[in-house]
């Protein structure tokens, strides 16, 4: 996967978090989805930073 796939998937868990949270799912999936999403995002970053 590029580092942009890394990006879009890590802003997509992101926003599901967030639509966890506005459907009242259980706090600990909104949590877990929501820092899957950030982790991706930052790794998805730094690899594209790398210029891979």
């Amino acid at each position: 996967m590029s580092s942009k796939h890394h990006l879009i998937q890590g802003f997509g868990l992101v926003a599901m978090g967030v639509g966890n949270f506005a459907v009242h799912a259980p706090m600990w999936l909104s949590v877990w989805t929501l820092a899957m999403g950030g982790l991706t995002v930052l790794f998805g970053a730094s690899r594209w930073m790398k210029g891979e």
